[in-house]
């Protein structure tokens, strides 16, 4: 069943909207030390043959001009990736191929 609850902005509201955005982008918050974040390398131990793996963050703007070791936000393993500190367990693969790798380092 779907609702529309006549959800409407007017130009204030949107003005009022852009005027928060832009000081959030300009004040970012701060995150953690050891936070995988856009830009971190992070690197992995694969569980499964012990083998590293290293993987750069990148945002969903600069995923068309991503390089080898690039993983994109947008995509499924780099969101599991965000937010991760060393000694997390990341979930690799999918289907029948499903193992998992431990974050050993993040780097800034």
């Amino acid at each position: 069943m779907l609702m529309n609850v006549g959800f409407n902005l007017g130009s204030r509201d949107i003005a009022t909207l852009n005027a928060k955005l832009g000081r959030l982008y300009s004040n970012p918050v701060i995150p953690p030390e050891n936070t995988a974040m856009i830009g971190s390398t992070v690197t992995l131990i694969n569980c499964l043959d012990s083998s590293e793996l290293t993987f750069r963050l990148t945002d969903s703007g600069s995923c068309p001009e991503a390089e080898k070791d690039d993983v994109c936000i947008g995509s499924p393993f780099g969101l599991a990736l965000l937010g991760t500190k060393p000694g997390s367990v990341v979930k690799l693969g999918s289907g029948n191929e499903e193992g998992h790798a431990v974050v050993l380092k993040i780097t800034n």
